[in-house]
């Protein structure tokens, strides 16, 4: 502008002296004035592009900068995320990751302008360089959220198989609990004749030999599986019986009903099995 206003100045002084609007040097002066106006021109223009591509970068940064915050919330809360959720968070990634590019391709033209531009407009080298930091700073934190929140996936994978794994073994525990149990509270009988038992190796014994309980030795598939906590009574179907196996004293007892049979009656479980979980008895 002060160019523009000496060369004014010339003009109108070589008017003022000569009069002569038709001689070369007030053509020269003339050309040189509307050169300068051009120029002049042209750089406020250049300006005006310069700041509507810097005033729509800011808004994009803007838009970057909620959507990082919404996927940071999401990342940093515990458990696994809605499907809903999930993909807001991808929408988010795609839209962040799509500004961005937008954002550089406006960048590198903008660093192109002002690298050759009138160096006039100085005034714009700080935001220019503020702008491309934020590019950088944004491009990190994305490539940070996205390492944060595959990390997350990763928890949620180990967790949700650590889970099913504790699930594994407390099923597998509670079986054997169960097995433990069922096996604790777990007894065997037969009642049957002599000859009976003896055919099964339950018993021994018989003409001028002593009957004797063959324990290591009789077909244990011959006897009945009960659970000693819901069978305390068993009906022998007969009116003699002799109990064969060893049980302590005073925990069971013989019974004859109306028909004349026996029902053996254990009187006290616990005490009853504590020495044996085999009942032999001998019918006839």
């Amino acid at each position: 502008m002060k160019k523009i206003g000496i060369l004014f100045f010339v003009i109108g002084f070589v008017v003022a002296c000569t009069n002569v609007r038709e001689s070369k040097e007030y053509k020269e002066l003339q050309a040189q004035r509307d050169s300068l106006l051009q120029q002049f021109a042209g750089t406020e223009t250049e300006a005006a592009e310069m700041m509507a591509v810097i005033s729509e970068v800011e808004e994009n940064f803007a838009r970057i900068r909620e959507a990082e915050k919404y996927i940071s919330t999401q990342s940093a809360d515990g458990g696994e995320m809605s499907k809903a959720t999930r993909d807001k968070v991808n929408d988010n990634f795609k839209m962040i990751n799509e500004i961005l590019q937008k954002n550089k391709a406006q960048l590198d033209e903008l660093n192109k302008k002002y690298s050759g531009s009138n160096k006039e407009i100085v005034s714009l080298k700080n935001t220019i360089t503020r702008l491309n930091s934020e590019m950088r700073e944004s491009s990190k934190r994305l490539t940070e959220l996205q390492t944060q929140l595959a990390q997350k996936d990763e928890q949620i994978i180990q967790l949700s198989q650590d889970i099913a794994s504790l699930a594994v073994e407390a099923e597998q525990q509670s079986h054997t609990i169960m097995e433990q149990d069922r096996s604790l509270h777990t007894a065997y009988y037969v009642f049957g004749t002599a000859r009976e038992l003896k055919d099964q190796k339950i018993l021994s014994g018989g003409f001028l030999q002593q009957t004797r309980v063959l324990q290591d030795t009789f077909n244990k598939d011959y006897f009945l599986k009960i659970d000693i906590r819901e069978v305390t009574e068993i009906p022998l179907y007969s009116s003699k019986g002799k109990l064969w196996s060893t049980h302590p004293e005073g925990t069971y007892e013989f019974v004859k009903g109306d028909d004349g049979n026996l029902t053996f009656l254990i009187t006290d479980t616990q005490r009853f099995w504590s020495l044996t979980k085999y009942l032999i008895i001998e019918v006839h």
